[in-house]
């Protein structure tokens, strides 16, 4: 008779999971995370359609790993397109070697573009090992420092809920309502008569100087032309400077900056979009405080 124990099997993470996959990372992966923050974390309403928070092993009843998932749906030049963002993958030393089995269950799913922004190095080859392509590591810092622009008539720099909610429409007005909940972000509206754009912030530290890490631009190309109303915003919030990912930016203008080399890894994959495409909304680095 044939008495081995069945293998670990993959299924999806579905609602009724949640808590426990909570407490697994907590315990396994990051203790700096409540259960509670775990969960949050994958369960906002980004998408029309969730077919599941990412994928889970278990021995038996036993859970022993998970992948976490968050699904989104994102306007880029002005198409809805379908993002699977993985993240957070742990599974027990007992059971590394079927971990992958985690990972091939979320990438095997049709329709979406996929992006990493989170992977330790061993993570980071694995995915580009099943096709994963790096984003550009180039980052720009610009000194935050006045403007003349703040001096003509019907420029602004706001950060205030209701003042950022009225000056917004359409994609940018729906990704600060998506967003505008998580603590840890900050936010500002800058413009003129004419057009706003949506900044999304979270304050670093840089050789010990306070540094605003712009995480998001609803239209880079106006922070080219505009940028310093959002810098002397940020000078007044007590930042010395800003950090922001070179790819996004049409042009190097925008003044006076300084290169830096990104060191975390960033991965993507997709048929159609390119790098410049590929933005931080919608992502672990949103929903979690890392």
């Amino acid at each position: 008779m044939n008495t081995a124990a069945a293998a670990p099997k993959v299924s999806p993470i579905l609602a009724e999971h949640l808590g426990e996959v909570g407490s697994f990372l907590h315990e396994n992966l990051n203790r700096r995370f409540t259960p509670e923050r775990w969960v949050q974390s994958i369960t906002h309403r980004w998408a029309a359609e969730v077919p599941n928070y990412g994928m889970q092993l278990r021995d038996g009843e036993r859970l022993v790993g998970v992948f976490l998932a968050i699904y989104s749906d994102q306007v880029i030049a002005g198409r809805t397109e379908r993002f699977c963002n993985p993240h957070s993958w742990c599974v027990l030393e007992s059971h590394r070697r079927h971990g992958i089995g985690l990972v091939l269950q979320i990438v095997r799913q049709a329709g979406y573009h996929y992006t990493m922004f989170t992977p330790n190095p061993k993570v980071t080859e694995v995915f580009r090992g099943l096709k994963f392509k790096d984003l550009g590591n180039q980052q720009r810092v610009y000194p935050n420092l006045p403007s003349w622009r703040t001096l003509q008539p019907g420029c602004f720099a706001v950060p205030a809920p209701a003042q950022i909610s009225a000056r917004l429409r359409g994609t940018a007005l729906a990704e600060y309502q998506a967003h505008r909940s998580i603590p840890w972000l900050r936010f500002a509206a800058f413009g003129d008569a004419q057009h706003t754009c949506l900044a999304i912030y979270k304050p670093v530290r840089l050789k010990r100087l306070p540094v605003a890490w712009v995480m998001h631009l609803s239209d880079p190309a106006f922070f080219v032309s505009h940028g310093g109303l959002l810098r002397q915003h940020l000078l007044g919030q007590g930042f010395a400077a800003m950090r922001i990912e070179t790819r996004w930016l049409p042009q190097a203008g925008a003044g006076l900056s300084l290169r830096l080399q990104r060191q975390q890894p960033k991965l993507f994959m997709s048929k159609t979009l390119g790098e410049a495409q590929i933005r931080d909304v919608y992502s672990e680095l949103m929903s979690l405080d890392v």
